[in-house]
């Protein structure tokens, strides 16, 4: 997982959290191919136990029903994989696609607000949508993720933490110039 988003690692960034789609989010794939699964088996026993007679074009039956369900099951794990989103210690990054693939970065710094979705089912499921809310106004959702209050800490947290300044220089490096007077501790000036 986020194969695609670590080759897209900038020198020294670091992933913080990798999400990914909640199962509800193919949800109609997997009952569709449980479905056409079951069926392929009604077939092979309906052949063998209840109409012998029609034993090969059943069994033939039975064999398409389970190959559309392992092809409807395919489909359904390239929709959940094809979307990975993860937070990094300067910005969110999401990856949508497989063959035309679309990168959504918003940098940690002008995120302004991370709200938090979740209806009934979703709560009872394990799922939610988490809204990023830039400067500007601009916002960007995440639908279906697992774990979404989990994803809104790790933002907030990630958004919280200080960045270093690498433009402003630190004072260990700075010269002293040698006209401008050492000041002096507190004993040599009472004295």
């Amino acid at each position: 997982m986020a194969n695609y988003i670590k080759s897209s690692l900038e020198e020294g960034e670091e992933i913080i959290f990798n999400g990914r789609l909640h199962w509800s989010s193919v949800f109609c794939y997997m009952l569709w191919a449980t479905l056409f699964c079951l069926g392929g088996v009604a077939a092979f026993v309906a052949a063998y136990y209840y109409y012998p007679e029609r034993k090969t074009e059943l069994n033939y039956a039975g064999i398409a029903l389970l190959v559309l369900a392992f092809v409807v099951w395919m489909v359904g794990r390239i929709v959940r994989t094809r979307s990975e989103f993860a937070v990094t210690d300067t910005r969110f990054v999401q990856k949508d696609g497989i063959f035309n693939i679309k990168m959504t970065e918003i940098p940690l710094a002008r995120i302004e607000t991370v709200n938090f979705y979740q209806s009934l089912w979703q709560r009872i499921i394990g799922t939610g949508c988490v809204e990023m809310v830039g400067s500007g106004g601009t916002s960007h959702q995440v639908h279906c993720i697992e774990q979404p209050m989990k994803v809104r800490k790790i933002i907030c947290a990630a958004i919280k933490k200080p960045v270093p300044n690498q433009n402003t220089p630190s004072t260990q490096n700075t010269p002293t110039n040698p006209t401008t007077p050492k000041p002096q501790n507190n004993e040599t000036a009472n004295n």
